[in-house]
């Protein structure tokens, strides 16, 4: 029989990606969002509202695998009253509530943010202990304990900055100084960690074919990217900066949180090399 497959945030980049892949291959499925797509299988929904989302789950037909791209995410408004891993956890706690005991398979989109700060090692490997520097981070760490406490049947896709040709904005901002067209050239150039849309499709696909466990994925592109091939990618004038000068202002800024902290991340995402092991961890329960 067809599995029948929730995938929450359909409208966004990733979910209406993964939407589109699973209806090719003949799956059954229902999308839900704040923003749903005009069709038979979208639905608008507030993940946030514990009732509505526990009414939904009752009425449509039960579900196997639940798909789990829906986020605020890096820059995006944040709704009042909320952090951003406190709106994310929402959303996770309010599914897994509707579910009650009988849990389906879930695969959950998380991110490499989970590793916040750490870019003296590189590549990070998949066994580092996370230390999130942002709210972002911080949230998605904090879902990923409440399905792996919750959930017999468990993908987590722990993924790197995801583009495709029309979406690029994540490598943009390792080239281009904010706000100009002017391009930094690092030297020597730092390396990238990316993650192509289709490789996200591929691993939702071999996930949705795997025996029931708990399992870390950290996803991503086979080979990491030298930040000299993007500045071939992209047209402009450039300025070379040497990666001393990034290395020596992340050790005179202080503290690793609040605005300091936010600057340090976004230094260090692009002045420094930002590599992760890939592969599959078997977990086990906390």
């Amino acid at each position: 029989m067809k599995k029948h497959i929730l995938v929450t945030g359909g409208s966004g980049f990733i979910g209406s990606a993964v939407v589109q892949s699973l209806l090719d291959i003949g799956y059954i499925v229902t999308s839900v969002s704040r923003n749903p797509n005009n069709s038979d299988h979208s639905f608008s929904l507030d993940l946030t509202n514990n009732t509505k989302v526990s009414d939904f789950i009752k009425k449509i037909q039960p579900i196997d695998v639940v798909i789990h791209c829906a986020a605020i995410a890096h820059g995006e408004k944040i709704p009042k009253s909320y952090t951003v891993s406190e709106f994310n956890s929402k959303m996770i706690n309010n599914l897994v509530a509707a579910f009650s005991e009988k849990q389906p398979h879930w695969i959950f989109l998380s991110s490499v943010s989970v590793y916040g700060n750490s870019y003296y090692q590189v590549p990070i490997q998949m066994e580092r202990l996370p230390l999130p520097s942002d709210s972002y981070g911080q949230g998605k760490l904090c879902d990923e304990r409440s399905l792996i406490s919750n959930c017999n049947h468990l993908d987590i896709l722990r993924l790197m900055p995801t583009y495709n040709s029309y979406k690029n904005k994540d490598i943009k901002k390792r080239i281009f100084i904010p706000k100009t067209a002017i391009k930094l050239r690092i030297l020597p150039p730092p390396r990238y960690n990316f993650c192509h849309i289709d490789v996200v499709i591929e691993k939702v696909s071999a996930c949705l074919c795997q025996t029931p466990g708990l399992r870390l994925h950290q996803v991503g592109n086979p080979l990491p990217t030298s930040q000299d091939d993007l500045l071939k990618v992209f047209s402009g004038p450039s300025i070379v900066i040497p990666q001393i000068l990034f290395k020596f202002i992340l050790y005179l800024l202080p503290g690793k949180f609040g605005l300091f902290g936010n600057i340090r991340f976004m230094i260090k995402k692009l002045g420094l090399s930002n590599t992760y092991e890939l592969g599959v961890r078997e977990l086990e329960k906390n």
